[in-house]
């Protein structure tokens, strides 16, 4: 296993889509920032707190990058025929999905510390470190940002797994990438409205699910900061949704008809 993963990283470190990627996010990055760069030579300073806590709004973007890095690293394998090679060549199929997964996560994670570490230090650099009336002051932003991507974390990973699965099952890419965009950011409305629809136990049990998907789990996370019991609730909620589609991705992936 170790030997695939190492495989893995091996061509997608030599993709030019990896660095373009990241680099486009980057430069994101800083057109962001020099937006309050901008402000502040025009108008009441926006010190470094009140600039970084703009990442509990943007939580979405992660679930968005999980798309991305499992395109990376999936790269189009059924398209290509290259999935139907690996099998041939005596690779166990849980093997090639277990080390999809695992480098799609590491990747995940490689580029959120990149992009988290050049945007607070890009931060600190260009603004002011002292906090003002109405902003938070640095240290303070830095709980708020960490608490946000340690419960972040493992939603986003759950995010990774509903990507891998989709890539697995469906052949065609725009199909996996519109599965994904349905079961992260679509399915939940459906369950809100058919429990808003359906009276009684079931109605009341589908709304309480929606909090369990994780969207809305990491929106909630920016107004809790410091409650660790719900840092372990959005741990178990992504630790299940990486078994669940995991499960489900491996066990239809092993009978699928690989062509």
């Amino acid at each position: 296993m170790f030997n695939y993963i190492r495989a893995e990283f091996y061509k997608l470190l030599r993709r030019p889509y990896t660095y373009i990627a990241l680099g486009i996010m980057l430069a994101l990055e800083a057109l962001f920032a020099s937006m309050f760069v901008f402000h502040n030579s025009h108008s009441m300073a926006t010190p470094f707190g009140g600039a970084i806590v703009s990442i509990v709004e943007l939580g979405t973007i992660g679930f968005c990058m999980c798309l991305i890095t499992g395109d990376i690293v999936f790269a189009g394998q059924y398209k290509n025929s290259t999935l139907k090679n690996e099998v041939s060549f005596g690779l166990s199929r849980a093997r090639i999905y277990l080390g999809k997964l695992v480098a799609q996560a590491l990747l995940s994670v490689l580029y959120l510390v990149v992009m988290m570490g050049f945007f607070l230090g890009l931060c600190a650099v260009c603004l002011p470190l002292e906090s003002s009336a109405g902003f938070y002051s640095a240290p303070d932003a830095l709980i708020i940002v960490g608490y946000f991507l340690a419960a972040g974390l493992p939603l986003w990973i759950g995010g990774q797994a509903v990507a891998c699965m989709c890539q697995f099952l469906i052949g065609g890419d725009m199909a996996a990438s519109f599965a994904y965009v349905g079961i992260v950011f679509v399915l939940e409305s459906f369950f809100e409205v058919a429990g808003l629809l359906i009276r009684g136990p079931v109605g009341e049990l589908l709304i309480k699910v929606v909090g369990y998907f994780p969207r809305p789990m990491l929106d909630t996370a920016a107004s809790v900061v410091g409650d660790w019991g719900y840092l372990g609730k959005a741990w178990l909620v992504g630790l299940f949704w990486l078994v669940a589609c995991t499960a489900v991705g491996l066990s239809g992936f092993s009978r699928k008809e690989i062509k």
